[in-house]
């Protein structure tokens, strides 16, 4: 029961939609008709401004490391009946699997990258950060986000691979870039067909 409630609350936690939240309540926008429709920091940043994108991306962080924290802490004190990597790789997922499919946007919320960062910063931190770092160290030369982003997935779990993580971490690493090209899918298709749309859409080389 334990188990099954904090991975809900992991879940909730993740789904908080930080960017609509930020820009309905504050700029008095609906940023899921603006630009590309997303809620994440990027189009915050295009549609809103620098600051309110600063703020949107460090809270999607923190609901990433808030519930991993949390289940640290629970099995520091409490004994559960699967292993710690297991456990914690779960409540990981979750979170992210709240912010991409928000119940408070009908199931439909941001790409997941800050919350991936920031549920994998505590269980794996050298490829999270290393992750963190290869996407802003490529952006001279890969200006697309979306690219950028899949290939800070791909590190992650390539990083984890070298280092040694256990399987458990390993595969929810690979889960987590999967959830993260699965979010890029549309973004991506525009881009390979060149659609004059893409402008609109935060994938364009701007």
């Amino acid at each position: 029961m334990i188990i099954v409630i904090s991975i809900l609350i992991s879940f909730l936690c993740g789904s908080i939609p930080t960017g609509y939240l930020i820009a309905k309540n504050f700029y008095g926008t609906d940023i899921r008709t603006k630009g590309s429709g997303n809620i994440g920091s990027t189009n915050m940043k295009r549609i809103i401004g620098l600051k309110a994108a600063i703020i949107t991306q460090i809270i999607d962080i923190v609901k990433g490391i808030i519930p991993v924290a949390a289940g640290m802490y629970l099995i520091s004190v409490v004994k559960l009946p699967v292993s710690d990597n297991v456990y914690l790789s779960i409540l990981a997922i979750a979170a992210i699997l709240g912010h991409n499919f928000t119940p408070f946007l009908s199931f439909n919320g941001g790409k997941g990258v800050n919350t991936t960062a920031g549920a994998f910063v505590l269980i794996a931190p050298i490829p999270t950060v290393t992750a963190v770092a290869m996407h802003y160290i490529l952006k001279p030369l890969i200006k697309v986000v979306a690219i950028r982003s899949i290939l800070g997935g791909l590190i992650l779990v390539i990083m984890c691979t070298l280092m040694g993580y256990s399987s458990q971490i390993i595969i929810a690493a690979i889960a987590a870039c999967m959830l993260i090209v699965l979010r890029h899918i549309g973004n991506l298709s525009k881009l390979l067909s060149k659609d004059d749309s893409v402008g609109q859409t935060g994938i364009n080389m701007k």
